[in-house]
């Protein structure tokens, strides 16, 4: 319609009209632009949220997962410095010789963290980080999920897996270790925990036991190593869960 009036404008030489059916088609086009350009902003800004509220999803199962782990990493500092204590004094503390054996044998224990960063990893992957607006965002995200994770995982101190854990169990008898494992712990899908569970019945020995673990130097200094480590999961755990606090914070305030 509006060609077939240009057309007939420019036979009959009648400028002002040809000026404003071209001004109208130049106004539909840009109008035409503008609403596209309206709607894929609405749409990035939709994918953006959606983005950031799984983010902060991840975020906040790390937390919970992370304390768990701390409180687990904690104990078993604080047991593998009782069995320390005993076998560089002699002194039990007031524990009895089953309490220093088990304490040998829950300072054995492990518990891997690895960091949640299934939607981070979408976004790198498909080279969308653009999608997150804010630049300090942006950039605490990656040092939360490519640095910090990098530090912790792999041979870092989440990761770990000590040779005092297969030492140590290869020094105990195995009729104690089935007790200890059937009694003192309990393990499953996001959950290790340790029981004050009383000496195994008809056991003897368990004196001997806690001497001979305690004498042996290699085991000695494997185990100081991992007590140790333990307790440096725990402090860089209250790193992480600020850094990760930090992240939510900021994503609240975007939203």
């Amino acid at each position: 319609m509006i060609l077939r009036r240009l057309t007939d404008a420019f036979r009959k030489q009648d400028w002002f009209t040809v000026l404003i059916e071209t001004l109208i088609v130049v106004l539909g086009v840009f109008l035409g632009l503008q609403v596209n350009n309206w709607n894929a902003a609405r749409a990035e800004r939709e994918q953006s949220q959606e983005y950031l509220s799984r983010i902060r999803a991840d975020l906040v199962a790390d937390m919970t997962e992370l304390r768990r782990h701390q409180d687990m990493w904690q104990e078993v500092a604080n047991e593998g410095y009782v069995a320390i204590h005993f076998a560089e004094t002699g002194e039990t503390g007031g524990a009895t010789d089953w309490e220093i054996l088990r304490a040998f044998l829950n300072a054995s224990q492990a518990w891997q963290f690895t960091f949640i960063d299934s939607t981070y990893s979408e976004l790198r992957s498909a080279g969308e980080l653009k999608l997150i607006p804010d630049n300090e965002l942006r950039s605490a995200l990656a040092d939360y999920y490519v640095l910090v994770a990098a530090r912790r995982g792999g041979l870092g101190p989440y990761h770990l897996l000590p040779e005092y854990r297969e030492k140590v169990r290869g020094r105990v008898r195995s009729d104690i270790l089935r007790y200890y494992w059937d009694a003192c712990f309990q393990q499953g899908a996001g959950v290790q925990i340790f029981i004050d569970c009383p000496p195994p019945e008809g056991t003897d020995g368990i004196a001997g036991i806690a001497e001979q673990l305690a004498a042996d130097t290699e085991l000695l200094d494997g185990l100081r190593y991992w007590a140790d480590t333990q307790r440096q999961a725990v402090e860089l755990a209250g790193f992480d869960l600020d850094r990760a606090q930090a992240i939510i914070d900021r994503v609240d305030s975007l939203s």
